[in-house]
């Protein structure tokens, strides 16, 4: 019962008992016993008959009362003229009242439900929706203004309702009959045009004899699943053929640790067809390699685990691969738990690398055999020239008058060509040297180097005003290479300038990559047509003999800059000497050096 059924009931309750103490009290006045409870009595079965049965059944059934207290009352006029009439009139007033006040209020509460009924079914003939009022036997006794729309006036669910869901909805029509509602998956109905439409629905009993079907058309929302059922199928065919052409073997793995899927590649890697691999557990998959990793239980937790990175062999066809494993877990909720791991072949690169190792070290032999063949020729070399100068030495000093001076000329000459090839012995020795040798590269500040080669050079500095820029950067080289470097380009400034006041500056700046020196004097400058070839050896600036040089200085510079990974090049302004530019990048670290250094000391790039 409704909490507006209980209410009702009490309050009516609630006045036969507030009225029967009324009555009892009027009767207690009386001073009649015996009638007192008779009266009583009937004033409760009329103020009843009033309450429930409405206005004359009250009436009624207190009149039948009364009559059937008579036989218990004194027949006494008295009694009748003075009690017995005005308190039956009194009962059949407040009676018919109370009665006639309830008729009211049940008129009332029935206008207002016949009103919010009639809402309820204008709004039932109104919905969007389709809605059909059944029979428990799948009868259609009414259809709303959509339903006729979409449907047709079908009498039986038979009618529209497509074939292969037809037994579905009876059995959800029992359901909902049993239960109140039932509602299921898509249904499918037929329109009086002849088309399939899908369908959500759900039943509502509404009494003994009859139930809501209530349907909703999702023609568009299954037609916008359908395309992108459609999209996703192609892009997922994309994806699966992009993926299948890599080179890389992509293997996915279930929270079981079971293949459900795998690309073409991971099939050539370990021969098989990858249908064959889908629901194999991969710790016996991999038992099937052959060769496996020195330490197979190792290798089978670290399959199980998953890790970032390792390398390990196999043998395909009679020939062994070197596969490079890598495993990710799957974060998205339908395969969590699972992994997708990467296998790439890097044969190749390994086989490159030994030979890389291979000829290294035979490059570095033949360094070692070509430095000490250097050596070996270089002593052979200058022995004979320091005879030459110290016998044209003793010549000089000792026999002069029979030189004269025509012959201590040309014997001073030959001095002069000796202490020259010296020097170019000397010179080709420290080109040679470079690069063939492992550089000890260590962080090196200019300031410091450049006072050291300042007073290196301090006598040829004499007469030359050299400034140098402050806050010079620290830098990553071999301070040896570094200083050469310096002096070289310093004593070339210094060389290559007639100028009474001999002006030298170094600059530097910061770039992106790395930083930008310059060296700049107010000599003779360079014909434009050398710019290019003075790098080279055995170039020189000037083939005088004002300016001799052995034509190594520039090109020792080139390539110490080079190992270093920057570049050199020079620039002369008309009328306004000389400027050489050169870089070295951040670090100083060239990449092929480094290269060469890790690999010859074991490891692996």
């Amino acid at each position: 019962m409704h909490y507006e059924a209980w209410l009702a009931l009490l309050r009516k309750l609630g006045i036969i008992f507030f009225f029967y103490l009324a009555v009892f009290a009027v009767l207690y006045v009386l001073d009649y016993r015996p009638a007192k409870l008779v009266f009583a009595l009937s004033g409760m079965a009329l103020l009843a008959g009033a309450l429930f049965l409405e206005s004359w059944g009250g009436l009624l059934l207190g009149a039948g009362s009364t009559l059937l207290t008579l036989p218990f009352i004194p027949l006494d006029a008295g009694f009748y003229l003075h009690s017995l009439l005005p308190v039956a009139l009194g009962y059949l007033a407040v009676g018919g009242g109370i009665g006639w006040a309830n008729r009211r209020v049940r008129l009332r509460r029935e206008s207002r439900q016949a009103q919010q009924h009639s809402s309820r079914r204008d709004l039932y003939r109104r919905s969007l929706n389709l809605v059909q009022i059944l029979s428990p036997a799948g009868e259609v006794l009414e259809s709303n203004d959509r339903a006729k729309e979409q449907l047709g006036h079908p009498r039986h669910l038979a009618e529209f309702v497509h074939f292969d869901d037809l037994e579905r909805l009876r059995e959800e029509l029992e359901r909902a009959y049993l239960h109140g509602e039932s509602g299921g998956n898509n249904l499918r109905v037929i329109s009086w045009e002849k088309q399939a439409l899908p369908m959500e629905y759900r039943i509502v009993r509404l009494n003994t004899q009859r139930l809501a079907l209530e349907m909703r058309d999702i023609s568009e929302r299954a037609e916008l699943e359908q395309r992108l059922c459609e999209v996703e199928a192609r892009y997922r065919y994309l994806i699966e053929d992009a993926i299948d052409t890599l080179d890389t073997g992509i293997m996915m793995l279930d929270a079981e640790r079971q293949v459900i899927w795998a690309n073409q590649t991971i099939g050539y890697f370990f021969d098989m067809d990858r249908d064959e691999m889908t629901g194999l557990e991969i710790g016996r998959l991999l038992r099937g390699l052959a060769p496996l990793p020195d330490d197979p239980e190792s290798f089978g937790r670290i399959t199980q685990a998953g890790v970032d990175s390792f390398v390990f062999s196999l043998r395909r066809g009679g020939q062994e691969r070197i596969l490079q494993f890598r495993s990710l877990p799957i974060e998205t909720d339908r395969y969590r738990g699972g992994r997708i791991d990467h296998y790439i072949d890097i044969t190749e690169i390994k086989l490159l690398e030994r030979e890389l190792v291979e000829k290294t070290e035979r490059l570095e032999e033949s360094n070692r055999k070509l430095e000490e063949f250097s050596h070996v020729v270089s002593h052979d070399l200058k022995e004979p020239l320091r005879t030459i100068e110290i016998f044209g030495g003793y010549l000089l000093e000792d026999y002069p008058q029979a030189l004269g001076e025509e012959g201590a000329g040309y014997l001073r000459a030959m001095r002069r060509s000796a202490a020259r090839m010296k020097h170019l012995i000397d010179d080709l020795l420290k080109l040679s040297s470079i690069g063939a040798q492992r550089d000890l590269l260590e962080e090196i500040d200019l300031s410091d180097l450049l006072a050291e080669v300042r007073e290196n050079l301090e006598g040829a500095l004499a007469q030359v005003e050299l400034h140098i820029a402050p806050d010079l950067p620290k830098v990553m080289a071999n301070r040896t290479r570094l200083a050469e470097l310096f002096s070289n380009l310093i004593s070339n400034a210094i060389k290559y300038n007639g100028q009474e006041r001999k002006l030298i500056e170094l600059a530097w700046q910061r770039e992106a990559e790395g930083y930008h020196f310059s060296v700049r004097d107010n000599g003779i400058g360079i014909d434009e047509r050398y710019l290019d070839k003075i790098f080279e050896l055995f170039e020189r600036l000037e083939p005088g003999d004002d300016y001799e040089s052995t034509g190594a200085g520039l090109a020792i510079c080139k390539r110490i800059v080079q190992e270093l990974g920057g570049r050199i090049w020079a620039e002369s302004p008309a009328g306004e000497g000389s400027v050489f530019h050169f870089t070295l990048p951040r670090g100083s670290y060239k990449p092929a050096l480094l290269a060469q250094r890790l690999i010859t000391e074991g490891d692996r790039v």
